[in-house]
């Protein structure tokens, strides 16, 4: 059973700073394969990665569902290996559209992973932005169904 999670860890320095200049609890977002307990996701220490499943090391975990979530972590099972997108992270505090393809940052990757299953996980036209979606604005998605623990 694949879940998207989006997480948090009080004790990381650059998941304050998510926090902060996003004004929310939420830093990072990963898809999360039940059936193997291990995520897929994008970051900065190694890029998009399969990696087995570190929920102890977050504060806060809240876990969603959507149609075409398979469809969606098949897609990013595609971009598996491709680096970290340091430079749409930087565009971000300066409003530039500096997404590159070859690249991703967490809430990039899966904001595209939906687009490219055919539902988009955001009303507006994420396509046009994908470069200044944070975790944050994935939690506004109108198609996520929250799982309770």
């Amino acid at each position: 059973m694949i879940r998207l999670q989006v997480v948090t860890e009080q004790r990381n320095p650059i998941s304050a700073a998510i926090r902060f200049t996003t004004r929310s609890w939420a830093s990072h977002v990963e898809f999360w394969d039940a059936d193997t307990q291990t995520t897929l996701g994008a970051r900065a220490k190694g890029g998009v990665a399969i990696r087995p499943c570190s929920g102890d090391k977050y504060t806060k975990v809240e876990q969603f569902t959507a149609p075409g979530i398979l469809e969606a972590y098949k897609w990013a099972l595609t971009q598996v290996g491709k680096p970290y997108d340091y430079s749409a992270i930087t565009g971000i505090a300066f409003d530039r559209d500096w997404h590159d393809e070859k690249k991703w940052f967490c809430s990039e990757l899966v904001t595209v992973a939906f687009e490219k299953a055919g539902l988009p996980i955001l009303s507006t036209r994420p396509s046009a932005c994908v470069y200044r979606i944070t975790p944050r604005d994935l939690l506004l998605s109108r198609i996520l169904v929250y799982l309770s623990p």
